[in-house]
């Protein structure tokens, strides 16, 4: 078990009481609330239902959408990284798709799929995928010829070495590449319901207290929304180390 980083808890609790004391010096109230104020609106929103209702429906979302993106993205990545050929002829389609903002697509995504949560998901799903591609593609790419060639020798069909080789040769890349979009989800996920307010979750209540001009409220669920990643950071942190145990406690406490 890791040991609690005292240093980085020290630097918010230095950063959240700057904050404070610029907002109450300077007389912000008016643009920014403070972090008592929206720490206390957080709890209240939590107590209340209000807010801790909504958790619910912005997480459904984020992990329908995060399975579907690690699904394809292993799928996909395993697939293309076995074979130079179909790398080579799906590199154009790839570079052109993975510079695509999700929330570009998200006008889209609500014309054909509504507000409700399959177009969430599939937004989630878009920006998530191309980092576990990627990862993927160049974990199986970077995998050691030898051990292809010893499987090949022993009478491993292509199928086998897929799995049995290439696959956990490039878990490392894999987990890294699921840490990355976890983050990149999360974002996307509460944008897409910021953008379509009335159909629950974070976002649309947050577009709620900005139409309300309730700045507590908003900055409160910012915080909630920060936790949440960094909650869902340490877990896969921490199933990553039990995983993907040979690389070694430094490179995956390392991101």
């Amino acid at each position: 078990m890791k040991p609690p980083n005292v240093a980085g808890w020290l630097v918010v609790a230095l950063v959240v009481a700057a904050c404070e004391a610029a907002v109450r010096l300077l007389d912000l109230y008016d643009s920014v609330a403070a972090p008592t104020a929206a720490f206390g609106a957080l709890v209240a929103g939590l107590a209340s239902g209000e807010l801790s209702g909504e958790i619910g429906t912005t997480l459904e979302s984020y992990a329908g959408g995060l399975a579907l993106a690690v699904a394809a993205g292993v799928v996909l990545g395993v697939v293309l990284g076995s074979s130079r050929v179909l790398q080579d002829a799906s590199f154009v389609v790839i570079e052109f798709l993975r510079p695509i903002p999700a929330v570009a697509l998200i006008p889209l995504a609500i014309l054909f799929l509504g507000l409700g949560v399959p177009m969430r998901r599939f937004v989630i799903a878009y920006a998530a995928v191309w980092p576990i591609l990627i990862n993927t593609l160049y974990g199986v790419r970077g995998g050691d010829r030898l051990l292809h060639d010893v499987a090949r020798t022993s009478g491993v069909s292509s199928a086998g070495r897929l799995v049995r080789v290439a696959l956990p040769a490039a878990l490392p890349s894999i987990a890294t590449g699921i840490r990355v979009s976890a983050s990149i989800a999360l974002l996307v996920g509460v944008t897409a319901e910021f953008l379509s307010p009335g159909t629950g979750g974070i976002g649309s209540y947050m577009h709620r207290q900005q139409l309300a001009f309730q700045l507590p409220e908003l900055y409160g669920a910012v915080v909630l929304v920060g936790v949440l990643g960094y909650a869902i950071n340490v877990a896969l942190g921490a199933a990553e180390r039990r995983v993907v145990f040979w690389v070694g406690e430094g490179r995956t406490g390392a991101r």
